[in-house]
């Protein structure tokens, strides 16, 4: 009887405990299943990861053999090539001794894939190979040197009648018997036209150099490859596979260029994995089963385990967590049952449950309080400086209550919006005649003291937007309230009128707006009105009104293209003079400051697309907080400076982390500098002129140019003229003006100052020396 009771009156507890004790049945069903398919699973995902990593593996092959082609195709169309290789019995005296530069261009080459290819030679007749090291004679090479087990040295001699683009033969064994060794190799033979004769470039790539990179990239140390080309000829093979596995290899074609299945390696299971390369190679590797099912078996070992103890802690919580569940339950329990009439109490208890008829009467509770407590915190301080700054920012973001609720509230309903600003700027007799005491109150207050101004006269909420910057939304229900704004803005003035000798006041003033939404454009107009502050507009309400102000920024092709070759050309005051000007040009055409700030994600989003060009990452120049201030559009009137010098740091780091100077490219640059002045002297020609033509910056030509050569671009452009009007002396009758004339220099007295200069003697002096008179 006593038992009854006692389970009666607890009935709740033994109700909870039986909820808890049925989530046991989920874990017990689960780890049955997960028990007699785990197993599959991981046979399924260990061939998924067999193929990934033999897929992996086979792009790696194939990145090797682009790098071989691109090697080839590189080598044939250098500069070095293309002008020294030659049949031998065509080479003269001066171009057989730039032979060395043909070996270097050839070890140049060689050096990214060195570890890949075993050799590297080229040729162009059958009289001498050309190698990294050295030249050799052609049938010397390929009878003792390197010889070819598959390929005799009339195969190669053919090779020069035909061209190819890339083409891999089958593998072979190479012997060198000086050395009295032996390599295993496949060779790759491209064959192009060079100055009318076909040249033949070999690079044969090491066999074991494939093996080793299968078998390090490989899962399974136990695992067995195979490598077959398009012809299927067989490339490599470790010594495991038995000849009933190389059988399936042999005659299993899968219907994709991936596959797997299961074989017989001897008189073991395994698993055959297969894949094709985009060169045609045929991929396979051959994995004991054992290998893999050792981790199956522990993977379901630990399911079991995991589920015995997930039992046996579930089943101990189960008591703890009712107990401690139920004690809370019961007090609440017995408090609503004071408060509630107990007959009706027991009634609804056997209809619809215990736990339910508590849960009633707490939703009773809670919503005979709901209202109240929304609308209290809805239009708290809190809530309302988060909105109007929202609307600041230009976001509307979810809120308690609906936005028309807020302006309801708030009585902003109706009419139009303004923003006002105020900048207060402390001098320094601020911080040095009153206490930090007194300071600290003057700030707390500074709020408080315009919103009560503001208040008096329109119908506002004022917020603190960033220290020392109010931002006061007003709206105007009428005409006439603009009258009582400026009132209430020169009250405001003239209150600040007597601190004078602690701060100064900067007021601007937005335009109006009919749409609550574009507080943040009034915002925008009152911060770029304050911009365009002069020392003459000291004290004075700025309205943006009496300025030009565009909704728009200006930043062409052209001009992220000026910043470009700056980055190019590694001119950092360029980039920094380019971003400079097109900042002063937007300022001075009125843009707003929002679309300042739009502007400066423009310079950033410029650079990010040139590091991503050189396959770079953003991150490797910036850290998160930097690349998420970079990003954003929004920027308060403090922040301009701090971010414009944060993109000239990042534009400086670009141009430290990719900018280099080799000297062929400078010896270019110098190439194209000097046949640009010859054949242009005669023009109005000056270093500004040949720097627009090339697309960088006159700073970097003329550095560049003078690094080089020892002599001023405008110094050589003097000499060439010079020289050319020395022939036209000598050559013809015509005048001396004419000559200057003809020669690009416009002025005579210039001609014959720099003719003096560069000769010693005047025109005519030079001329009677070479015995000829001027013309008259």
């Amino acid at each position: 009887m006593h038992v009854k009771q006692s389970l009666n009156k607890n009935r709740l507890f033994f109700k909870i405990l039986l909820y808890f004790i049925s989530l046991l049945i989920p874990i017990v069903i689960i780890g049955i299943i997960a028990y007699f398919n785990a197993d599959q699973i991981m046979k399924k995902d260990t061939s998924e990861k067999l193929i990934d990593n033999l897929r992996a593996s086979s792009k790696t092959m194939d990145i090797y053999l682009s790098m071989a082609q691109s090697t080839n195709n590189s080598l044939l169309l250098s500069e070095t090539i293309q002008q020294f290789l030659r049949p031998y019995p065509l080479l003269t005296d001066e171009e057989k001794v730039k032979m060395p530069s043909i070996l270097r261009a050839i070890a140049g080459n060689r050096n990214p894939i060195s570890h890949f290819v075993d050799s590297i030679f080229i040729y162009v007749d059958d009289q001498r190979v050309y190698l990294s090291d050295g030249v050799a004679d052609f049938d010397v090479f390929f009878d003792k040197f390197y010889k070819f087990d598959e390929y005799n040295k009339d195969f190669w001699r053919q090779r020069l009648t035909q061209s190819s683009l890339f083409e891999l033969l089958k593998p072979t064994r190479v012997v060198n018997a000086d050395m009295n060794t032996t390599r295993e190799v496949v060779p790759s033979i491209t064959t192009q036209y060079l100055s009318g004769h076909l040249a033949t470039m070999v690079t044969t790539i090491s066999i074991p150099t494939i093996k080793a990179t299968l078998q390090n990239n490989s899962i399974f140390m136990t695992t067995d490859y195979m490598v077959l080309d398009k012809d299927n000829n067989i490339i490599l093979q470790t010594s495991g596979l038995e000849d009933n596995a190389k059988r399936d290899i042999m005659g299993w074609v899968p219907p994709e260029k991936s596959g797997s299945r299961a074989v017989e390696n001897g008189e073991e299971p395994s698993w055959m994995v297969q894949t094709t390369s985009d060169y045609g190679w045929r991929y396979v590797s051959i994995t004991p089963v054992h290998s893999f099912n050792q981790e199956s078996s522990s993977i379901l070992n630990l399911i079991i385990w995991i589920c015995i103890s997930l039992l046996v802690i579930s089943v101990a919580f189960s008591f703890i967590f009712s107990f401690r569940l139920y004690n809370p339950i019961k007090n609440i329990r017995d408090i609503l049952q004071k408060n509630d009439n107990a007959d009706e109490w027991q009634m609804e208890t056997r209809r619809s449950g215990e736990l339910q008829m508590i849960g009633n009467s707490v939703n009773h509770l809670i919503k005979r309080h709901m209202d109240d407590n929304i609308k209290i915190s809805t239009f708290s301080d809190e809530i309302l400086e988060q909105f109007f700054t929202n609307l600041l920012k230009g976001y509307r973001g979810p809120q308690p209550y609906s936005v028309h609720t807020i302006l309801n509230e708030i009585d902003f309903q109706t009419g139009s919006y303004l923003c006002c600003c105020f900048i207060i700027e402390f001098k320094d007799r601020f911080y040095h005649e009153i206490v930090e005491a007194d300071r600290l109150l003057i700030l707390e207050k500074m709020k408080r003291l315009l919103s009560g101004i503001m208040k008096k006269y329109v119908n506002c909420y004022l917020t603190e937007y960033e220290p020392n910057l109010y931002v006061c939304m007003v709206n105007l229900k009428g005409d006439d309230e603009r009258e009582q704004l400026d009132q209430g803005l020169e009250m405001v003035r003239t209150t600040f009128a007597y601190d004078m000798i602690y701060c100064e006041l900067i007021i601007g003033l937005g335009k109006t707006y009919e749409k609550i939404e574009e507080f943040s454009k009034s915002y925008s107009d009152a911060i770029t009105a304050i911009d365009k502050r002069t020392e003459a507009s000291k004290m004075n309400i700025l309205d943006a009104n009496h300025f030009e102000i565009e909704q728009n920024y200006y930043y062409s092709f052209l001009d992220e293209n000026k910043i470009v070759n700056a980055l190019k050309s590694g001119d950092v005051e360029g980039v920094k003079s380019e971003l400079e000007g097109i900042i002063a040009l937007n300022k001075s055409r009125g843009v707003s400051f929002h679309y300042l700030g739009a502007l400066l994600v423009e310079f950033f989003n410029t650079g990010n697309r040139y590091i991503t060009d050189k396959k770079l990452s953003v991150y490797d120049f910036l850290d998160t907080n930097e690349h998420v201030s970079l990003s954003q559009k929004e920027l308060l009137p403090s922040e301009f400076d701090g971010r414009l010098k944060l993109i000239f740091e990042f534009y400086d780091k670009i141009i430290a982390k990719t900018f280099s100077k080799p000297e062929s490219k400078s010896g270019a640059l110098v190439s194209f500098i000097t046949d640009y002045i010859e054949k242009h002297y005669e023009q109005d020609l000056y270093l500004e002129v040949i720097a627009n033509e090339i697309g960088l910056s006159a700073k970097y030509v003329s550095r560049i140019f003078k690094e080089s050569t020892g002599t001023n671009i405008s110094d050589y452009i003097s000499i060439v003229r010079i020289a050319k009007a020395r022939d036209l002396l000598v050559n013809t009758d015509m005048k001396i003006s004419d000559i200057a004339d003809k020669i690009g220099i416009f002025s005579r007295t210039t001609f014959l100052r720099l003719f003096k200069k560069y000769e010693g003697i005047s025109p005519n002096e030079y001329r009677s020396a070479h015995g000829i008179k001027e013309k008259m």
